[in-house]
């Protein structure tokens, strides 16, 4: 059986996760939730997702320099 796959959730709007949360995982999906740029790094580096969904306008850090970070040494779908 395969495992379910990771999507990291990066946005700081609490609308947004309660609404994106529970419906990818009602499709199958493990999801975890980072509020801000640095909790997503660091989230991103404790177990690396099969999928970053990123909103851009981030309390600490700009989305852009998030995705710049990742894609330094990784080619996940962002």
């Amino acid at each position: 059986m395969n495992p379910r796959p990771y999507i990291l959730l990066v946005d700081d709007e609490v609308a947004i996760q309660r609404a994106l949360g529970p419906l990818l995982r009602a499709r199958g999906h493990d999801v975890r939730i980072a509020a801000t740029g640095a909790e997503a790094l660091r989230m991103f580096d404790e177990q690396p997702p099969d999928l970053v969904v990123l909103d851009l306008g981030l309390p600490d850090l700009d989305g852009t320099e998030v995705c710049r970070r990742i894609r330094a040494t990784s080619k996940v779908p962002i």
